[in-house]
This record gives C-alpha cells, sequence and structure tokens, in this order.
C-alpha cells in the first residue's frame, strides 16, 4: 500500500503505509495494533501486545511481523511450541485462512482485502468435561470418601502401634 501525497507546487512523494494488526478476542473486543520494526509480541503476559490467557502458553510465545509486504510468525522460544496449520513452526510467512496454534488457544490469522489490515481472531477455548470410566458416576461432593489398606493374600496384617485401637 502506498500512501502519495503533493510537496507544495514542487513534486509527488510515496511513502508506505504499515498495515495493522486486529486482535478480535473470545469477549467480541478488539485491540488495533501498529506494526515495527519489532514484532508483535503473543504471549501470557498482561504487558504482551496480543495477551493471551493461558496456562499452556509461555510469557513471551511467539510474534507477529510485517516485513517486505509479507506477514511473517516466529516463535520466540516458547515452551511447547509455535503450530501452524497443525505443523511446528519456528519461522514461516502467513496467508489469509492460518490456524496458528499456541498452547490451548487457537489464532485465525486473516487479511483484510480493503484495508490490507492483518486480523488475528482468538477462538473460544472448549473444555471438555471430566473423564469417567464407563458405568461410573463422577465424583459427589456430598459424600465422604473412605479408604482402608488392603492387605495382599499371603500378607500378615500390618501392626498396630501401641496405644491405639483397631476399629
Amino acid at each position: 500500500m502506498l500512501n502519495i501525497a503533493r510537496s507544495g507546487n514542487q513534486s509527488w512523494i510515496c511513502y508506505p503505509i504499515m498495515p495493522l494488526l486486529i486482535h478480535k478476542r473470545p469477549d467480541g473486543t478488539e485491540k488495533s495494533l501498529e506494526f515495527s520494526s519489532k514484532p508483535l509480541i503473543v504471549g501470557r503476559l498482561p504487558e504482551s501486545e496480543i495477551s493471551v490467557r493461558d496456562a499452556f502458553i509461555s510469557r513471551v510465545h511467539c510474534g507477529v511481523s510485517y516485513i517486505n509486504n509479507q506477514f511473517t510468525l516466529k516463535d520466540l522460544g516458547s515452551t511447547n511450541g509455535t503450530y501452524r496449520n497443525g505443523a511446528r513452526v519456528f519461522e514461516c510467512s502467513l496467508s489469509t485462512g492460518d490456524k496458528i496454534q499456541v498452547g490451548n488457544t487457537t489464532l485465525v490469522f486473516e487479511i483484510d482485502s480493503k484495508s490490507g489490515n492483518a486480523i488475528l481472531r482468538q477462538v473460544p477455548q472448549m473444555v471438555a468435561p471430566p473423564l469417567t470410566v464407563a458405568g461410573s458416576s463422577p465424583p459427589r461432593p456430598d459424600l465422604k470418601q473412605v479408604t482402608a489398606p488392603v492387605n495382599p493374600p499371603g500378607m500378615k496384617p500390618a501392626a498396630v502401634p501401641p496405644g491405639i485401637k483397631p476399629k
């Protein structure tokens, strides 16, 4: 994209316009960010440009940049890795429709065809119900669980310490 301006009566000046990155959060709010020479940080820290509340992502997880008219994604030494469309990446270019996975969070990358701005749409996380053994019911908080020691066959019962009466 170019912004064209006229300087007095002299000549026309052309200079590039940097696109924005718009982070669309699951709660419906948006945050517009300007690209610069440094990448926009995706991380767990509230100070990150793209702050994501997910215990499985690093404080500084990955970065999104705009260099040479191309959007790029770079892993910044994260513990659990950065994935694009299911494949682990360390640095790659981004295209419309790419799904970026960081921890348990999915970000869908899009480019607005009219403005040229990048959009990172954060997909709401799905929480699975607790697993239960087939035929059993989940634990009930109103019932008290009692455990008793079990002696394997052929083993003598454990000695009762002095001063304690067995029940």
